[in-house]
């Protein structure tokens, strides 16, 4: 692991400011006071008051403040195959739970002193040694991610199986979490627990889209957020989309949007 950038804000400020973007890093985001919003890969999480994000690489994301004082600590990181990482589903997750958490009931107040000893840590860097801060800041960011990795893993709720609204709503999530990824209709019968062609009637019946129009649709949505954004090639958002052809990925996108990718760009940037 090795640290890339970071930062601790305490900003007073309108409503509606907004930072973020995207990088081909690992972060670590934490929420220390105030409200915020926290809008990643096509999702909108709500922050009251405290709230651990972890951050994959080459994801959108911008946070938006939504009161007048916010406190928050990030770190950016690039990782090595030995790194504690949690994998992809446990952290969207863990990243659902923010906003719901109640940081003095156990088994949270392990990781809240954690973080807020990180937040200490990067406020003191001027008084730190140069050559040494970084592996105190790794280290820290090593505790963080396997405690976050842990206790993600024990929450996972059971699966909706009580009606096909419930249902729909399962794989809404799953799809909203996990476009990025390879998914085939199999995948998310497995992750519903429930027929292929089941699935996909209960889908369409409760949003009026089949399972994988929905995904494509996420897809181009965070495409054109990157596109917008970052300086990311066609081929970097595509493959970053979840696109595994280029070609078919230019034809969805310009059948939406009415241009090219490439083209949609250089419009919108004026």
């Amino acid at each position: 692991m090795r640290l890339r950038n970071h930062g601790f804000a305490d900003k007073a400020g309108k409503p509606g400011e907004r930072a973020g973007g995207v990088h081909p890093y690992w972060e670590l985001l934490c929420i220390l006071e105030g409200e915020a919003e926290l809008e990643w890969s096509g999702v909108t999480y709500n922050a009251s008051g405290t709230a651990l994000f972890v951050l994959m690489p080459n994801t959108p994301h911008q946070l938006v403040q939504r009161s007048r004082t916010l406190r928050y600590w990030y770190a950016e990181f690039h990782a090595g195959d030995g790194d504690p990482l949690p994998a992809a589903d446990v952290i969207f997750r863990w990243n659902a739970l923010q906003g719901g958490i109640d940081w003095t009931a156990e088994p949270y107040p392990a990781l809240r002193a954690a973080f807020d000893a990180t937040g200490l840590l990067l406020r003191s860097e001027a008084s730190l040694r140069w050559d040494r801060f970084p592996e105190a800041v790794l280290a820290d960011l090593t505790k963080l991610l396997v405690l976050t990795g842990s206790l993600a893993a024990a929450s996972r709720p059971a699966p909706a199986r009580s009606s096909g609204e419930l249902l729909a709503t399962e794989a809404l999530r799953f799809l909203e979490s996990m476009f990025p990824q390879p998914i085939t209709l199999q995948t998310l019968a497995d992750y519903t627990h429930y027929n292929p062609s089941y699935l996909v009637r209960l889908f369409k019946k409760h949003t009026g889209k089949t399972p994988f129009g929905y995904l494509n649709e996420l897809r181009l949505s965070a495409a054109a957020d990157y596109l917008l954004r970052s300086d990311m090639t066609v081929l970097r958002v595509s493959l970053a989309c979840g696109f595994q052809s280029i070609h078919y990925f230019s034809r969805s996108f310009k059948r939406r949007y009415g241009l090219a990718p490439s083209e949609w760009r250089r419009a919108m940037r004026g």
